[in-house]
């Protein structure tokens, strides 16, 4: 876990994997510890809206989720939605600690998507989700499966371009959630994490 100083706020930051069912317990310690002010999560508020509404209903996954899915199967259980997000909601309404998603809404994501996809890019993803399952990572760890795969899923010019916008929206989301409060603790996942930060630390700097 990293700690910051955002907007005179105590910032910590704690990785999550998504899927990994300890991930679950990682989180629910980390907010007891700490008793933030706030939680931020790396997800849109639609997904906030749909974790609170999941009543353990099947979820269908795509090729590329079920790949992930077999991969991280390596290193433990695996569920979905992610425990570590699951966990981080059912610990905040216990402890009354407001839970703020910090990624895109889905209308922009969906705007940026459009407009920065072009069409041989998707025709590549669209061939690439197809073959996803005979792809090889790496798994000498949990991390740097996740790594690996997110590099080899994502790698293409626009959805690059999109994952950083993405970390720069969250880091100006976690500034806003700063500005009068104490203490904050995000939850990032993992293939953002690092670009968060360091969007963070530039700004802090500037």
């Amino acid at each position: 876990m990293r700690e910051i100083e955002l907007n005179g706020s105590r910032t910590y930051v704690l990785p999550v994997i998504k899927g990994l069912v300890s991930e679950g317990e990682k989180v629910r310690a980390a907010i007891v510890e700490l008793r933030p002010e706030a939680v931020g999560i790396s997800i849109s508020k639609e997904e906030l809206q749909g974790l609170r509404s999941y009543q353990d209903e099947e979820i269908e996954l795509s090729d590329q989720e079920e790949a992930y899915k077999v991969g991280l199967l390596e290193f433990g259980e695996v569920q979905m939605p992610p425990p570590c997000y699951r966990e981080a909601l059912k610990v905040c309404d216990e402890l009354g600690v407001p839970l703020i998603p910090l990624d895109m809404n889905e209308d922009l994501f969906s705007e940026r998507y459009c407009e920065l996809i072009g069409g041989l890019e998707l025709m590549k993803e669209s061939f690439f989700s197809h073959r996803v399952a005979r792809k090889r990572f790496d798994l000498e760890s949990a991390e740097a499966f996740v790594l690996d795969y997110d590099r080899k899923v994502n790698g293409g010019r626009g959805l690059s371009a999109l994952n950083l916008e993405r970390e720069a929206h969250m880091a100006s989301t976690a500034a806003e959630m700063a500005l009068g409060r104490r203490t904050l603790l995000l939850l990032l996942e993992l293939e953002r994490s690092d670009g968060v930060l360091r969007r963070m630390e530039a700004d802090a700097r500037d």
